[in-house]
């Protein structure tokens, strides 16, 4: 930042170092088109300068009426005429190669150009680790602006060089403005806030008259105007946002244009039409009737003195471009180029009115010491209040084009005059803080600075101008123009849509130092749709989150809950962008736990709801990530699990226990969400606790293969692991009530799969396994052709019988053998020991849990439907008598079997206890 002036930076760079704040405006020098170099010599007195203009970047801007720039490329070092004519036909045939070459890459890109852009994600990130430190807070400002700089200038020179109108090219170049609006905000957080810190550890602000208290008259205006940027905060963080605004004009110049000096010809001669038609007409050369009514004199007030006569018609075009040009140069805060740009066009007198708002400073005022007693220079205008004055009245001179007076009002501070030259927000600003500072400074030099003699009264309408930054902002938010009310409230510019005019806000509300209510306001954002991502885009979400943390390490802003919900925002769309890996360590600037342990498990849940396959390696990983930023990683993967696991509301329950439902995509992503519980032993319990829960929910719809697969992925040493983690941490043998519940409950469910499965291979084996016997003799294989048969025949027919019984005996066997172990199994279930299947042995306080309904649900399904198996098993294999001890096991008050069942069911056993009853009366045994 250069405090060089109150009005126009960049005359005295002096003050810059002394006071060393941030912001240093970066000077634009005039470029050379060569685009504006044709046939025809430039220095004939009747030429008609034509220019290109392209005010599609900037339309309604000052800048789009500056006939020095026309936005072909980018810049070129500037060359003499000779030279840029020679290099013109290389640079075309260059230029036309480029094009081709990057037509070709953008018709293979669907996007061209933004794919890249979203390395900012990962750099953000590594900056933020980087300068982690509280003093490197605005190392880490600058590197976020240099970030988005570098890219910003990527995706400018693909738009250049690219054919216009590319179809491909509209989201790089929205990209394009957000980055730049963004890499903006950050040099304004930058400097603002760099000085208001540094104020800090000063006094507070005091008023004037403490300001100057105690000190001397002074005679040198810039001393005192050195002195008053050092001291007032508010003139110095104004001059700040100035020099912000002016800088962004000229980066927007910059990279949007050309520069075009020679605009004006070869011979540096004002208005050399008029004087060429004055010539010939002395000469009596001329019979143009364009040069009636012309002006007689050549002085510069010549076209004002004489009213009623003109300047020559392309004169007069050429003097509203150079006027229009000059305010932009001034509007980017580039005095000395304006001035150069004037000599150029052959007015050094304009050159000399762009000097006369310099304050005065005589360095030989002060004493001296040095024997030699040489004499400085003096700098500045000692009738400055003269000038001020003077060109104060221009400003009201209606005989003046409107661009000559927004350039006197601009040096005098007068308001009024400068505004219609504004036609945004931006631009408006800029010239209410322009004046604000000017009264500031002539308030201040008329009240401290000894003069010799009486300063000129300046009009009463230049001291109403009582101006501060909130009401600078009430007057922009009060306009009566639709079109700047707009671009203030929700747009930034008429050709960007309003995705972009949150940056506008943003700025705003930094500029006003009003940290909470920029806070309240973007996470009001993030409420206005079912979905963040329509409203915001990612890159806009990323600076918020950005800005969020840089005030909360400098100590601004006091909403945790705004400040919370707009990291949760940034770090879904990491996700939703799969940067995951980047998430944790957002998720770790959270200051909750439960909101960090919530957050990165929903994080963890879109993952594994996103990918097909997440792997064990990748669960790992990002766990992994968590665990280094210090989250509670068994907290984060069981909540994991409990939404991943997530059954709905009511498990409905099929009450037909011969069902079996198949096993759905859905189910089996849910199952295999429990490996995020296998990543650490220490998980086993939980492990435990979910794997039970996700197979109660299949007993109940009968999805029995689920159940299966829920065992398949449970480790077999589960138990095992639990007990000695238990024992080794506390030294006790017993678990804890509600471990101990989940392994019996796990127990019991195992239970049940063993038995079935024991029943289906029996009913396998004794329904579809029996060898059957030879139902063909060989004699009817032979057709009946004989009833003899062959002694080979018969001894091939006792060698069938034979293999036939050893077959027979084997599967008689095997049958024994799975019959005992089927009816082992199914009275496992009926008898399991310390309250009976599917009962906890230590009753909770809480006796009407959804799982302890869902576990008398399940004792009322399976317990009946294991005594029926069993019952299938002992009927078919003629076991009547272990019928009848069967149903005194059900009819028991130790198991109470009986009352678990219902009327149906019980009515199904006893037919079944009825024929084993028959039948061992009908082979003569005892019942």
């Amino acid at each position: 930042m250069e405090f060089q002036s109150p009005i126009i930076s960049g005359s005295d760079p002096t003050v810059t170092g002394r006071l060393n704040l941030p912001g240093r405006r970066i000077k634009h020098s005039f470029e050379k088109t060569s685009n504006m170099l044709g046939a025809g010599s430039l220095a004939s007195p009747n030429r008609h300068n034509t220019m290109s203009f392209m005010s599609d970047d900037l339309s309604q801007t000052i800048f789009e009426s500056d006939p020095t720039f026309t936005r072909i490329g980018a810049g070129l070092q500037r060359k003499t005429l000779d030279e840029t004519r020679a290099d013109l036909t290389v640079h075309n045939l260059s230029r036309k190669k480029r094009n081709e070459e990057l037509m070709s890459i953008l018709l293979e890109e669907e996007v061209p150009g933004v794919e890249n852009v979203l390395e900012l994600f990962e750099r953000f990130l590594k900056t933020f680790q980087s300068f982690g430190a509280e003093h490197q807070v605005f190392n880490q400002c600058a590197e976020y602006e240099s970030e988005c700089g570098e890219q910003v200038s990527a995706l400018r020179k693909l738009i250049q060089m690219a054919p216009q109108g590319h179809n491909k090219l509209a989201q790089a170049q929205e990209l394009e403005q957000e980055l730049r609006l963004e890499r903006d905000t950050w040099r304004l957080v930058a400097s603002l806030y760099q000085d208001r810190l540094n104020s800090e550890f000063q006094d507070n602000e005091m008023e004037s008259d403490e300001i100057w208290s105690g000190l001397d008259d002074v005679t040198s205006e810039n001393d005192l105007v050195k002195q008053l940027y050092d001291k007032n905060t508010l003139i110095r963080q104004a001059q700040l946002v100035v020099d912000w605004l002016e800088q962004r004009a000229a980066d927007v110049y910059h990279d949007s244009h050309y520069s075009q000096v020679e605009f004006y010809g070869d011979a540096v001669a004002g208005w050399e039409n008029t004087l060429h038609s004055l010539v010939s007409k002395k000469r009596g050369l001329s019979t143009d009737n364009v040069e009636q009514n012309m002006v007689t004199q050549m002085d510069p007030d010549a076209p004002n003195r004489e009213q009623n006569r003109r300047l020559h018609p392309l004169d007069k075009e050429d003097e509203m471009r150079l006027l229009r040009s000059v305010f932009a140069r001034l509007r980017c805060g580039q005095l000395d180029e304006a001035q150069q740009l004037c000599f150029r066009a052959g007015q050094p007198f304009r050159a000399a009115i762009l000097e006369g708002w310099k304050l005065f400073h005589d360095p030989n005022m002060k004493s001296r010491t040095d024997v030699a007693n040489i004499k400085e220079s003096p700098s500045g205008n000692p009738y400055r209040d003269i000038w001020k004055t003077m060109t104060w009245k221009e400003c009201e001179n209606v005989q003046l084009s409107e661009e000559e007076r927004s350039i006197f009002a601009l040096l005098c501070g007068h308001l009024k005059a400068l505004l219609p030259a504004c036609r945004t927000w931006e631009d408006q600003l800029w010239a209410h803080l322009r004046a604000m500072i000017d009264h500031c400074v002539e308030k201040e030099l008329r009240r401290c600075v000894n003069y010799k003699r009486q300063l000129q009264v300046l009009p009463d309408e230049y001291w109403n101008q009582q101006l501060t930054i909130e009401s600078i902002f009430s007057t922009l938010a009060a306009s009566r123009d639709k079109t700047l009310i707009a671009q203030g409230r929700d747009q930034y510019r008429q050709y960007i849509s309003f995705k972009f005019s949150r940056n506008l806000i943003i700025q705003r509300y930094i500029i006003m130092d009003d940290v909470d209510g920029l806070l309240e306001e973007m996470s009001s954002w993030l409420k206005q749709g079912d979905s963040w991502s329509v409203h915001l885009r990612p890159h806009m979400i990323r600076l918020m989150s950005h800005l969020a943390l840089f005030f909360r390490r400098i100590g601004r802003g006091s909403c945790d809950d705004s400040i919370g919900s707009i990291l949760e925002a940034y770090v879904l769309q990491l996700v939703h962008l799969g940067r995951t890996d980047l998430a944790a360590v957002y998720v770790g600037q959270l200051p909750l736990p439960e909101d960090q342990i919530r957050l990165y498990a929903q994080c963890l849940v879109m993952v594994e709801e996103q990918e097909e396959s997440c792997d064990d390696e990748e669960r790992q990983r990002l766990l992994s990530l968590a665990h280094d930023v210090g989250l509670d990683v068994n907290a984060i993967a069981k909540q994991v699990v409990i939404k991943l696991c997530d059954q709905g509301g009511k498990i409905q329950h099929v009450s037909d226990a011969s069902l079996q439902i198949a096993t759905s995509a859905e189910d089996e992503r849910r199952i295999r969400s429990l490996s995020w519980l296998l990543m650490d032993p220490s998980m086993r319990s939980q492990l435990l606790i979910q794997a039970n829960t996700l197979m109660r929910g299949y007993l109940l719809r009968r999805q029995i293969e689920a159940v299966k697969l829920t065992f398949q992925l449970t480790p077999p040493d589960t138990v095992a692991v639990l007990t000695e983690l238990w024992e080794s941490r506390t030294g006790l043998t017993e678990l804890p009530t509600e471990v101990e519940a989940a392994v019996r409950e796990y127990l019991c469910i195992q239970t049940y799969i063993d038995a079935l499965d024991a029943f289906q291979e029996w009913f396998t084996r004794f329904h579809h396994s029996k060898p059957k016997k030879m139902e063909a003799s060989v004699q009817q294989q032979r057709g009946g052709a004989s009833s003899q048969l062959s002694f080979t025949e018969n001894l091939l027919k006792e060698q069938h019988l034979k293999q036939h019984q050893i077959e027979v005996q084997r599967w008689q066997a095997a049958v024994d053998s799975l019959t005992q172990l089927a009816i082992d199994k199914l009275y496992n279930v009926l008898l399991f020991p310390d309250g009976g299947w599917m009962a906890d042995s230590v009753p909770f306080e809480d006796e009407n849990t959804p799982r302890q309904q869902q576990q008398q649900l399940l004792r009322q399904t399976c317990i009946p439907h294991a005594a029926l198996l069993l019952c299938n098993v002992l009927m078919s294999t003629h076991r009547y008598s272990q019928c009848l001890e069967l149903a005194n096991v059900i009819a028991s008050e130790q198991q109470s079997l009986y009352k678990v069942c219902s009327a149906e069911q019980l009515a199904q056993l006893t037919k079944h206890l009825r024929q084993a009853y028959v039948r061992l009366l009908d082979i003569g045994e005892s019942p």
